[in-house]
């Protein structure tokens, strides 16, 4: 990320990097989103209790932001729910 992102992104972090506030622009939700997709590997299955488990710690309504994380196409899962991973395509972008 480049430094103007960094910044942008560190109003809506505390110092543990937990996000303290959710941006009301839809612009700055994505730079968030982009953020919390950061903490999944690449080329990883994940269960949705895994999921919940890396985003717990740093999102209070990580339920909502595992949804939001779908929808914006970050992440990918079956359509049974029992699997999720990384959307490569929206990383690269």
């Amino acid at each position: 990320m480049n430094p103007c992102t960094n910044q942008l992104l560190e109003r809506y972090l505390d110092s543990n990097g937990r996000v303290k506030a959710w941006p009301g622009k839809a612009k700055k939700r994505l730079l968030v989103l982009a953020y919390l997709a950061s903490k999944f590997e690449p080329n990883t299955k994940y269960s949705e209790q895994e999921v919940n488990a890396i985003l717990m710690p740093l999102i209070e309504d990580y339920v909502t932001r595992r949804r939001d994380l779908i929808e914006y196409h970050f992440l990918s899962r079956t359509a049974d729910g029992s699997q999720y991973w990384l959307n490569m395509a929206s990383t690269n972008s």
